[in-house]
């Protein structure tokens, strides 16, 4: 699973080798569920930032290579980062802080919640299935059951020893 923040200020090169920018947002499909493509904030002065589709990302490691980009208006990551989610009552859960997506398909299948810093040391951040949120003008509609599993994530150092991947309790 990728975050946002593997990809901001990931460098970005035309298949010819040279610099384009970095990657600066993430273009998003809230109702598809799915993360469309980058938002590119060129290197030089006077450029807009420009767009690049997933189908025209040739390969992506520590640096991005495109095909080709465009100027076109999407809806970006930091259109909805730090919105409201509320529940079915109308009482606010938490704040939109990422999103969880496949690294093949592009596919999101989670939102990372943040419910403040003290709540997130103490009992980590909230996970929420994209399928139960609609997105608002103002806020986002999370229809979460209750009563199945709760998902969270927590500073996953704090459990873990130095070479092993489970601390003995």
């Amino acid at each position: 699973m990728f975050r946002t923040k593997d990809f901001i200020l990931m460098d970005v090169c035309n298949t010819k080798g040279r610099k384009i920018g970095f990657v600066k947002d993430i273009i998003i499909d809230f109702h598809d569920g799915e993360v469309k493509g980058f938002v590119i904030s060129s290197y030089k002065i006077f450029q807009s930032t420009i767009c690049v589709l997933k189908e025209d990302i040739v390969s992506f490691n520590k640096s991005m290579v495109i095909s080709k980009c465009n100027n076109n208006k999407y809806l970006k990551f930091s259109d909805i980062k730090n919105m409201d989610i509320v529940n079915k009552s109308g009482d606010i859960i938490g704040m939109m802080e990422d999103i969880l997506f496949h690294e093949f398909s592009f596919k999101i299948h989670g939102v990372i919640v943040s419910t403040g810093f003290i709540k997130n040391l103490i009992s980590g951040k909230r996970v929420f299935l994209l399928k139960n949120m609609i997105l608002g003008e103002e806020s986002i509609l999370c229809f979460n059951d209750v009563s199945k599993i709760d998902l969270i994530s927590i500073p996953h150092k704090l459990f873990t020893e130095v070479g092993n991947h489970e601390k003995n309790i």
